[in-house]
């Protein structure tokens, strides 16, 4: 069987390591043609050959030695797939950019329920995923997978169709995406790569807060909305992060003055003042400006500082 025979030649390979190490050199690469350049995807490349089912030219003739070239590749030819089977290909994005880091081999699920797995991967070790430089059987976790590939060198039909929406149930990479967006804009989401309970409920307040029907499916379109929000709100922090504005989360001689103001200017606060914009410093600031009519945001601007009488 052309699965078990990939695998096989794959496990074959264990712990077989780069040398020097720290160069990228191995034998893979030099039948490659590409020695010294970084190697996971050329190792898979290798163990297709060796397997009598050559992944073609996608880079080169030999196949890929790029993962995000590999990947848009498969995606364009349809070949993605959300059901993988032993030897099929697997494509990882560690930071959940959109971005293909690393390659290897899907062996087999650790779990039932599919959200870890083991795969065979070249140029990888314990503390350095995507450049150690070893052949390894690593355990990965179904949020860190960018995609999983039938190429069609297995003698299967393309698949075609793959949802273009997010909903619960769906797991990986663009999942993890998904939740960084919403972390990034202070919505509480786990980002593990896995849309449960706790990512609707985000995606629903996410989408009531930007006036969408709150479905909780992340569509192309709600997608766009929550990318541009966060532009949105990069722009205001990033206004906030300047001495003229200070906001939650800032430190510094600019915040001391400010939680010093607070203390002279509200009766019996005794706010500590140690230059961290925390709680507390938050829930003093929005007092003083209701206190004072002013827009109770917690942000302290201008205003907030005219009538605190403190010079940032």
């Amino acid at each position: 069987m052309l699965r078990q025979q990939i695998i096989d030649i794959a496990s074959s390979q264990n712990n077989i390591k780069e040398s020097p190490s720290g160069s990228n050199k191995q034998k893979y690469g030099e039948w490659y043609g590409a020695n010294g350049v970084k190697w996971c995807a050329i190792f898979v490349s290798w163990v297709y050959d060796q397997a009598g089912a050559p992944l073609g030219k996608i880079e080169t003739t030999k196949g890929y030695h790029y993962c995000q070239g590999g990947y848009n590749h498969w995606k364009e030819k349809g070949e993605l797939t959300k059901e993988p089977e032993m030897g099929d290909i697997v494509l990882y994005d560690w930071k959940g950019d959109g971005h293909c880091d690393h390659t290897g081999i899907f062996d087999s699920w650790k779990d039932n329920n599919k959200t870890r797995f083991y795969a065979w991967e070249g140029n990888t070790e314990f503390g350095n995923d995507s450049d150690g430089g070893k052949v390894m059987r690593r355990e990965r976790s179904i949020g860190l997978v960018k995609a999983f590939v039938k190429p069609h060198v297995l003698g299967e039909p393309a698949i075609t169709g793959l949802a273009a929406t997010l909903k619960v149930g769906d797991t990986g990479s663009d999942v993890s995406y998904i939740q960084r967006l919403l972390w990034d804009m202070k919505y509480t989401v786990e980002v593990d790569g896995i849309f449960g309970p706790g990512t609707e409920t985000a995606v629903k307040k996410f989408q009531a807060d930007a006036f969408l029907e709150p479905t909780g499916v992340v569509t192309a379109a709600v997608r766009g909305a929550m990318q541009e929000e966060l532009v949105i709100k990069k722009q205001t922090d990033q206004k906030a992060s300047t001495a003229s504005y200070l906001q939650k989360g800032n430190s510094g001689a600019a915040v001391k003055e400010l939680q010093e103001g607070l203390n002279a200017a509200i009766a019996g606060l005794q706010l500590k003042a140690d230059g961290v914009f925390g709680d507390q410093t938050f829930d003093a600031l929005k007092k003083f400006q209701m206190d004072k009519e002013l827009p109770a945001d917690g942000i302290a601007g201008p205003q907030t500082f005219t009538a605190l009488s403190v010079n940032v």
